[in-house]
C-alpha cells in the first residue's frame, strides 16, 4: 500500500478490536531486511534453499498429471484425508499419538491461533502467555481485547512459582484463566526449552485451576543436542490444544499448519475456519502429502539440523568473540533463534537504525510482550544467512552495541531506562 499519509474518513466505522491490533515488527523489517547489502539476523525464515527444486516441481507434476481436477477443486474444511494421515506420522516422530480425526488443516499454524482467538476470547477475558512470547500469537490474542498475563520464563521455561500466584490470584477475584499459551520446545523468540519437569507442573496447574493449554510447536523435531522432552499433548490430550505446523521442516510457502484439539474444542474450531476461509488449498496439500509419503522428509530434517546446529554455534561463538561481558543470550537446544540481553540503558529499537546504517538487522525485544518490557533486548535468527555471514553480522552488530555503550557513558545514563510500550486496554 502507498505509505503516503492519508485521513481515514471511516474512523468511526471500524470495530473496537481493531484498535488492538498491531503490525508485527518482524514483517515491518521484511522490507528493509530484503536488501541484499543488509545480513538479516532477523525474521525466523527457515533455510529453502535446502530443498531440491526438481524434487518439488516432480511432485507438482504428478499432482497434476493424476489428480488435476481435484486439486485444483474445493476440498474438505478440516484438511485433505491423505494429508492429515502424513501429519499424524509427523506428530509420532515426537511420541505424539494422534489420529487424523483429531486434527483440522490450517493454512500455518498462524490461523490455527487466530481461530482459537476467535472461539475463545471475549474482551477482558484473562489469558495466560509466556514473556517474551511469540509476536504471531501476541497479535491474534490482542485483537481480540483479552487480559494478558504474560510469566516469565528461564533457561527450564515458565517460571510456574510466578504461574500460580497469577492464577490464585485471578481466583481469589473470581476469575479464571481461558487458557495458557507456550511455545515449550526451542522458544521463540527466548529460544529457551521447557524441561521435563515444568511440563508436568504447568498441566498440573492447568487442571488445578480448568484452564486449557494452548501448545505451538513449529521447531520441536529441530533439535541439535539434549534428549527430546514429551510433548504437553503426550502428556494430556483432553486438556492441550496442539498447534503444528510444516512452514519449518518443509515449505512455509505451502502455508500448512494444523491444529490437534479435543473433539468439542475441534467442532468450534472447524465452524471458525469456515467462516475464514472455507478450506485450505487443496493443491498444496496435495503437494505436503505427496512429498512426507514418498520422500525421505525424515533425511531432510536431519540436513536442516546439521545445517542449523552450524550456523547456531557460529553465533555462539561470535557473541563470545564480540560481545562477551556486554551482553547476555540464551543458548538454544534447536530451532532458530537466540535471545540477547543488553545492559539496561540500551533501548533495541531506538539502536534499530543505526544497526541498519551499519547494514545488519535484528528484531526489538519489546514487540514480544504484551504490554511492556524486552526494551534492552533482542531476538536474532541463526538459520537463513550463511555461516560466515552469521559471524560478520554479529561482528558488525557489536559495533553498533559498543557505541552505544560508550555513548551512554559518556553521557552519564547507564542507570537512566526509558522507551515505549504497548498500552493495556
Amino acid at each position: 500500500m502507498s505509505k503516503r499519509f492519508v485521513l481515514d474518513p471511516f474512523g468511526d466505522k471500524y470495530a473496537h478490536r481493531t484498535s488492538s491490533m498491531l503490525s508485527s515488527e518482524i514483517r515491518d523489517l521484511l522490507a528493509v531486511t530484503a536488501r541484499r547489502d543488509i545480513i538479516s539476523l532477523a525474521g525466523g525464515l527457515p533455510y529453502t534453499q535446502a530443498m531440491n527444486p526438481d524434487m518439488i516441481l516432480g511432485l507438482v507434476e504428478e499432482i497434476l498429471r493424476d489428480d488435476c481436477a481435484a486439486a485444483l477443486q474445493y476440498g474438505p474444511t478440516d484438511g485433505y484425508a491423505p494429508l492429515k494421515r502424513s501429519l499424524v506420522e509427523i506428530m509420532r516422530e515426537e511420541g505424539t499419538p494422534c489420529l487424523p480425526e483429531d486434527i483440522i488443516v490450517t493454512n500455518g499454524a498462524q490461523q490455527g491461533l487466530e481461530i482459537i482467538s476467535k472461539i475463545f476470547i471475549n474482551p477482558g477475558d484473562d489469558i495466560v502467555t509466556e514473556a517474551p512470547s511469540y509476536v504471531g500469537a501476541l497479535n491474534s490474542f490482542l485483537s481480540y481485547q483479552p487480559r494478558i498475563h504474560a510469566i516469565p520464563v528461564d533457561e527450564e521455561g515458565i517460571l510456574l512459582d510466578r504461574l500460580k500466584e497469577t492464577l490464585e490470584g485471578l481466583s481469589v477475584q473470581g476469575r479464571k484463566v481461558k487458557f495458557i499459551y507456550t511455545v515449550p520446545n526451542f522458544h521463540n523468540p527466548a529460544g529457551v526449552t521447557m524441561s521435563t519437569e515444568r511440563r508436568y507442573g504447568l498441566l498440573q496447574l492447568a487442571e488445578a485451576f480448568d484452564c486449557l493449554v494452548v501448545e505451538d510447536n513449529p521447531y520441536g523435531l529441530l533439535r541439535f543436542e539434549g534428549e527430546p522432552c514429551p510433548t504437553l499433548r503426550s502428556l494430556d490430550e483432553s486438556r492441550v490444544i496442539y498447534l503444528g505446523t510444516l512452514s519449518k521442516i518443509f515449505s512455509a510457502g505451502m502455508r500448512i499448519g494444523w491444529v490437534a484439539a479435543p473433539h468439542p474444542v475441534l467442532e468450534k474450531l472447524l465452524l471458525a475456519k469456515q467462516s475464514a476461509d472455507l478450506c485450505t488449498s487443496s493443491f498444496t496439500q496435495r503437494i505436503a502429502h505427496l512429498y512426507f509419503a514418498s520422500q525421505d522428509w525424515r533425511g531432510q530434517v536431519r540436513q536442516l539440523v546439521e545445517i542449523y546446529r552450524e550456523r547456531r554455534n557460529v553465533m555462539l561463538e561470535a557473541m563470545e568473540e564480540f560481545l562477551s561481558g556486554i551482553a547476555s543470550w540464551t543458548r538454544p537446544q534447536g530451532g532458530l533463534f537466540l535471545w540477547v540481553t543488553l545492559p539496561e540503558f540500551i533501548k533495541t529499537s531506538d539502536m534499530l537504525a543505526s544497526a541498519i546504517d551499519a547494514k545488519v538487522a535484528y528484531v526489538p525485544g519489546r514487540g514480544f510482550f504484551p504490554y511492556e518490557g524486552g526494551e534492552n533486548s533482542m531476538r536474532l535468527n541463526f538459520s537463513y544467512p550463511e555461516p560466515d555471514m552469521v559471524w560478520e553480522g554479529i561482528k558488525r552488530l557489536s559495533k553498533v552495541v559498543k557505541r552505544e555503550v560508550a555513548l551512554a557513558k559518556a553521557l552519564g545514563m547507564e542507570g537512566k531506562a526509558s522507551g515505549r510500550s504497548r498500552t493495556k486496554e
